[in-house]
């Protein structure tokens, strides 16, 4: 009876054995985010959280993904990591990611939409800002353009703030409020700083990760950027093969200026003068789009050695005629950032440039003493033209009070046309 007992008792253990465990004891992997998980076109860092149902003790989760476009997995305690690159094509794309926990497993569908544009960056920046640092010495004026979507300061640190940086240069002074002027400007890759370029040497952006430090940085290889009146419009091409398409609307005001001293006259007394001399003509026709052509008049006391009085002035006639004739008149002050017919363009020191006309004094062996200049400011300039023979007439004060008063006289002039074709 004993050993029948016996036998009962190793049947019943034997059938408890084999039974299965209960479903709620197997260990399960759940994740907190829909599936298929949907990532914009832009990528970035991603994640999800995840919980273990009955874990085991010794047991960690693992995740891996077979295609390029997804890396730096990471499995963290409650949740996963990962980086997903930009996709460049306007098809979406779709991959599983799949997730390990001992003998479990779940596959995490991870779907990518496609691109909206043409380009692989479409930003529409919300700041625009910058530098104005003046003249560069050939008529062009460097305005050093940032923009993007986060404050713009020192460093440009912002965290996940985006930045773009545009070395440009311009025909047209900023002056004290600096707005960037409109026209079409073209990367150089030499950065030869010419009008209506901006250079590759600065040409640059860079996106910023959750600490504010650059965490991916383009340079810019070739691109174009339209200015019209408040909108700034570029397409530019980086080094790795990006496209990216910048708009900002709103006032193109770049706030740091250039420091300008009072004023820029070397005079200490007032300036008379009566001689003969030697004049280059250079025409530029309608250079500032008013109806009226540009001219600046070269005036030489000698022009052999390049010695004695030097003076540089800039008038604005009455009309579009490139004749000699067309000199004669009389001519009051006017900005270069308010052109008027009739005018000669008011000398000023900004930075460390003279723009406008300006005379010079003790010049010798053709090079200028910037201690011996004085910008010509207000009054009047009467240009009499008689054939070749020109009678030039300063009645005028300098931007300190000092009066610059005196006749220019020359038979003949070089003449030199600089027109745009």
């Amino acid at each position: 009876m004993k050993k029948v007992l016996s036998i009962l008792s190793l049947l019943l253990l034997t059938l408890v054995a084999c039974e299965k465990p209960a479903a709620d004891k197997v260990a399960a992997i759940q994740v907190h985010c829909d599936n298929p998980f949907v990532i914009s076109y832009e990528g970035g860092n991603q994640q999800f959280g995840y919980i273990i149902s009955n874990p085991v003790e010794g047991v960690q989760m693992s995740a891996s993904f077979t295609s390029y476009w997804i890396t730096d997995i990471t499995v963290h305690d409650n949740y996963v990591s990962f980086n997903v690159e930009r996709n460049r094509e306007k098809e979406s794309r779709s991959a599983d990611m799949q997730l390990k926990y001992g003998e479990t497993s779940l596959l995490l569908t991870i779907t990518q939409e496609g691109k909206t544009s043409d380009y692989d960056y479409e930003i529409k920046a919300t700041v625009f800002g910058g530098e104005y640092t003046g003249n560069d010495g050939d008529d062009n004026y460097n305005y050093y353009v940032q923009l993007g979507d986060a404050e713009i300061n020192a460093d440009n640190n912002v965290p996940n703030g985006t930045y773009y940086y545009f070395d440009i240069y311009a025909a047209k002074r900023g002056g004290e409020h600096p707005i960037l002027p409109n026209g079409t400007y073209t990367l150089d890759p030499k950065s030869d700083h010419a009008i209506g370029t901006f250079t590759k040497e600065w040409g640059k952006a860079h996106v910023n990760d959750a600490d504010g430090q650059p965490a991916v940085s383009f340079q810019m290889v070739s691109g174009t950027v339209t200015v019209t009146d408040n909108k700034f419009d570029a397409v530019v091409y980086m080094e790795d093969g990006t496209s990216h398409h910048i708009v900002y609307e709103g006032e193109l005001y770049v706030p740091t200026v250039v420091y300008s001293p009072e004023y820029g006259s070397k005079l200490t007394e007032d300036y008379n003068f009566e001689f003969p001399g030697y004049m280059r003509l250079s025409y530029y026709g309608d250079d500032f789009g008013i109806g009226a052509d540009y001219w600046s008049l070269a005036l030489m006391e000698d022009p052999n050695v390049m010695s004695g009085n030097y003076f540089q002035i800039k008038i604005i006639t009455q009309s579009c005629d490139s004749s000699y004739e067309s000199l004669a008149g009389t001519y009051a002050p006017c900005s270069d950032l308010d052109p008027q017919k009739g005018c000669f363009l008011r000398g000023l020191l900004e930075g460390n440039m003279y723009i406008g006309s300006q005379i010079y004094w003790g010049l010798a062996g053709g090079f200028i003493d910037q201690n011996k200049t004085a910008p010509v400011y207000d009054g009047e300039i009467k240009i009499e033209v008689d054939g070749q023979n020109f009678t030039i007439t300063l009645d005028c004060v300098d931007d300190n009070g000092h009066k610059i008063a005196g006749t220019f006289t020359c038979v003949g002039a070089d003449f030199y046309d600089r027109s745009k074709k």
